[in-house]
């Protein structure tokens, strides 16, 4: 019971024990319709005067008592509000000492109908691929951090970390530090897992720019603005980003000293903003840079727009999602000795489009458009159109359709793409993948 319903409870019970005591008296005398007294009450025995006295003395004993403690209780609720509020860190959750654990197997059965185009991840026949097997762990540290790990597996590669970072928890400002190996937060679907994205790829462009998922080792921070409209800034300091840049990286190391210039730097800002009760919208920019010498400068942009009517309809939602992005990178050339003689500097850009619509829980429906360049040598034009059917039976299992159609500087060829993809546990990389 809390304090005021049991102050409120003692109250009543005090008027409640006073009516009773005082409202049962000796009953008066009655009058006759004549006004006539009536015949005298006999009076009462001497041992039931007793104990009424005892009684009544008994009954303001216990009054009394209560009305000490009910000036007890006022007085230590009135010293709690006068006491000031002590800030401490946020504390850990009740599972501190049971992390998070989840599982997840994503397969696929691909087809295309011509020759392969490598550079866009043509199967070049029938093909049979585990894209992904993904062991997710997460927990809090202490009060102030937490950390996760995601370890995974392909058919390419065996199992091997893919992230694995402390992030904090307890910093003041809207301050946020991130470190280890992790996804670092460039545009919308560069820093999304594979089992994530909303189609059976990640888009071309994506893989050709940024070389893979952003995958990243170095230090991350972000700030929350104190605004009453939210905006991040994201900016951090890495060896490289890109999956494809960070192995060739750890399997073939750094030529010569490098120096603090030659890391790759991040800066990011993205806001969000509802404009209407079923509609917002997500803006985000990002820039990646090798300081020295502008070795290289990536610039990109990115918009999202939902709309989010309700669940109680056929018709579930929409998202629409687009990115840009732009990249002016220096190659060097290099002799068998390992001595640069020349260097090219081409300006190469990409990006995609596309529109998903949600029905029934289960189902939804996409296309996708996707521009992408060779980041280096040819221009190796590559577009691809692609639609997109995805069924839910439950929040663990998924299945979907895919076909593309490419067409460019090669050959034109259509793709088939079968998806299952089952999460053994709850299975969330939080919610900047939405």
């Amino acid at each position: 019971m809390s304090f005021e319903s049991e102050r409120v409870f003692h109250r009543v019970a005090l008027l409640c024990l006073l009516g009773i005591l005082f409202g049962t008296g000796t009953p008066a005398r009655a009058e006759d319709p004549a006004g006539e007294p009536g015949p005298q009450a006999p009076a009462a025995p001497a041992d039931d005067l007793s104990r009424t006295k005892a009684e009544l003395e008994r009954a303001r004993s216990e009054i009394e008592a209560l009305g000490r403690r009910v000036d007890v209780l006022e007085a230590s609720d009135a010293a709690a509000e006068a006491a000031p509020a002590i800030s401490t860190a946020r504390l850990a959750p009740v599972n501190a000492d049971n992390p998070s654990i989840s599982f997840v197997v994503d397969t696929a059965l691909a087809t295309d109908t011509g020759s392969s185009w490598e550079s866009i991840g043509y199967p070049n026949g029938w093909d049979f691929t585990l894209k992904n097997a993904e062991l997710f762990i997460s927990a809090p540290i202490d009060p102030y951090a937490r950390g996760y790990a995601s370890i995974n597996a392909t058919s390419d590669s065996s199992f091997d970390v893919e992230e694995a970072a402390i992030v904090t928890t307890a910093l003041p400002w809207g301050l946020t530090l991130k470190g280890g190996r992790f996804f670092a937060d460039v545009g919308r679907l560069p820093h999304w897992h594979d089992e994530s994205l909303p189609f059976v790829d990640r888009p071309p462009s994506i893989n050709r720019l940024i070389g893979g998922e952003s995958t990243s080792e170095g230090l991350q921070a972000s700030w929350l603005m104190p605004l009453d409209l939210f905006v991040e800034v994201t900016g951090g300091f890495y060896d490289t980003i890109g999956a494809d840049n960070l192995d060739d990286l750890n399997s073939n190391g750094f030529f010569g000293y490098r120096s603090f210039g030659e890391l790759t730097a991040l800066g990011r800002v993205h806001t969000y903003v509802d404009l209407t009760d079923t509609w917002n919208v997500e803006l985000g920019a990002s820039w990646i840079g090798i300081p020295k010498e502008h070795q290289r400068n990536l610039y990109g942009g990115d918009v999202t727009v939902r709309h989010q009517p309700g669940t109680g309809g056929f018709y579930q939602g929409l998202v629409w999602g687009t990115e840009w992005m732009w990249n002016r990178e220096r190659f060097d050339a290099v002799d068998s000795a390992g001595m640069t003689i020349g260097n090219t500097r081409p300006t190469r850009s990409g990006g995609y489009t596309y529109v998903e619509a949600y029905f029934a829980r289960s189902f939804s429906v996409g296309a996708r458009f996707d521009y992408s360049e060779a980041i280096e040598g040819s221009v190796d034009l590559a577009k691809t159109a692609s639609a997109f059917v995805t069924w839910k039976p439950s929040e663990f299992q998924r299945l979907r359709f895919q076909f593309d159609d490419s067409w460019g500087d090669e050959p034109v060829n259509q793709r088939f793409t079968l998806q299952w993809t089952a999460f053994i546990g709850s299975h969330s990389h939080g919610f900047a993948q939405r």
